[in-house]
């Protein structure tokens, strides 16, 4: 009985990595789903697949989490962080999704770009994942919350340019609407990674 109230860290620490695992791997199919729009159910289907296994692994960790008696962090913290890894993952396959019915044959660049800073943010917090097994690496994981930000203000940037051009040049209203969609859709996946980024952060100056 007592082993089972013993903490699992690493168990902890591999779902988390597991999870960003998935997570990058999805906002890179959706990147190149971007690119290669004539093979885009090929994207969608990969993306639905890491989404599926990506459920599975926070329902493990949450199952972990509700019988694990000693926790290597605060509960609510595990909580959140598994929750909101999930939710990004959960955003990129809901937009994946649409496109089949969006029968859009080509994105503007700043679609593009988004993605792939999309892509370039769940890379940097896959890393700080990583660390996150060993308070020493604080500074490290530091650096890459702080890079996160930095892909964060670029999208912001790639986002007005992307709106403006479509008010100006864009006549055709449901295309206006689709790809409005997909700059929001892409610059919350961003946001949501500084979300994370913002928890690692915390539970670094809590524990560190």
């Amino acid at each position: 009985m007592l082993k089972s109230l013993l903490p699992r860290q690493n168990s902890f620490f591999q779902l988390f990595q597991q999870a960003a695992d998935k997570l990058l791997l999805a906002s890179t199919e959706f990147s190149n789903m971007l690119q290669h729009l004539d093979n885009q159910q090929h994207y969608v289907d990969l993306i639905a697949r890491h989404e599926e296994e990506a459920d599975e692994i926070a329902y493990t960790n949450f199952e972990l989490l509700h019988k694990t008696f000693i926790t290597p962090f605060d509960r609510h913290d595990i909580h959140q962080l598994t929750s909101t890894l999930d939710d990004i993952i959960d955003l990129i396959n809901r937009i994946a999704q649409r496109f089949p019915f969006y029968n859009l044959k080509a994105v503007p660049q700043e679609a593009i770009q988004l993605s792939q800073l999309s892509a370039e943010a769940t890379g940097y917090l896959k890393q700080s994942v990583y660390l996150l097994h060993s308070m020493s690496n604080a500074p490290e994981i530091f650096k890459l919350c702080n890079e996160i930000d930095k892909v964060e203000s670029k999208a912001h940037k790639v986002v007005l340019a992307g709106e403006k051009k479509l008010f100006m040049d864009e006549d055709d209203f449901k295309t206006f609407f689709k790809l409005k969609e997909i700059y929001s859709h892409c610059k919350l996946v961003i946001n949501r990674c500084q979300d994370v980024a913002n928890i690692l952060k915390g539970i670094i100056l809590e524990y560190s």
